[in-house]
């Protein structure tokens, strides 16, 4: 009974200190002042267009006042609004620690496309149809896609990521593209660049074989990549590649291929 006794008075008071030093903890910290800023990106498994300090140098130039004032007038949620303006970053965070270093923890967007429109201006697609700007930091190895596509300007793209304007047709059905051609480890590995022509119709840039390939409307995308990759892989050991310039697959059930 004495044990037991004693052992509920461990608790109530192993709890009670507990909440001491929580209070006392979330004191100091009303009562510090903001020191620094720590910028940490999550770790992903595909590569990051901004870097570390450029999220730092960002947040610093536009909010310079906020180094040295009390943690308690310190706006966590205009830091996080702040950041989000950057198509780059998803799942934003922040907090303050005792020490008043505010640390903010960002997740990188992950890229599926790089775009060059019709005025040579280039940027990411990412997942989710997300528009996000040329970095400054990175480049990423990715498929890319030329030719006539619209340009948008800064107002523009930011009312799109704000959803607030709908995305023109031609970038959806790129992302449709590419996404499908990402599925498919060997489509992946060819496919080095897609162009869309005034016309609307697609070409293909592959890695290997023949110059081009001819897509046509972005239609039946499964099913002509499925040929596609059929008429690749069964006719390595037989096609001399170097006797065609291109390949058409947009018309239905059929491939037919263009001698030099």
């Amino acid at each position: 009974m004495i044990i037991k006794i004693i052992n509920k008075t461990l608790w109530i008071a192993s709890f009670l200190a507990a909440i001491v030093i929580l209070v006392w903890a979330n004191i100091e910290r009303a009562n510090s002042f903001s020191s620094d800023i720590q910028v940490k990106m999550l770790k992903t498994d595909y590569p990051s267009l901004i870097s570390q300090e450029s999220i730092q140098t960002h947040i610093l130039e536009t909010m310079p006042t906020m180094l040295g004032q009390s943690v308690r007038n310190i706006n966590l949620s205009k830091i996080e609004n702040e950041i989000c303006q950057n198509a780059q970053l998803i799942d934003v965070r922040t907090f303050v620690g005792i020490d008043g270093l505010i640390h903010i923890k960002v997740k990188p967007r992950k890229a599926s496309l790089r775009i060059f429109d019709i005025k040579g201006k280039n940027l990411y697609l990412a997942d989710g149809l997300v528009l996000m700007d040329n970095s400054l930091d990175y480049t990423q190895r990715i498929m890319v896609a030329s030719g006539d596509i619209p340009h948008l300007n800064k107002e523009e793209k930011l009312q799109v990521l704000k959803g607030e304007r709908e995305l023109p047709q031609i970038y959806k059905s790129l992302y449709e593209l590419a996404e499908a051609i990402h599925k498919d480890a060997f489509l992946e590995a060819l496919i080095d660049q897609i162009y869309v022509n005034k016309n609307g119709q697609v070409e293909l840039t592959p890695k290997l074989g023949v110059k081009n390939i001819e897509f046509g409307d972005i239609n039946d995308i499964d099913k002509k990549l499925k040929n596609l990759k059929a008429f690749y892989v069964n006719g390595k050991d037989r096609i001399d590649w170097q006797k065609y310039k291109s390949i058409n697959i947009k018309y239905d059930n059929q491939i037919v291929c263009s001698k030099k």
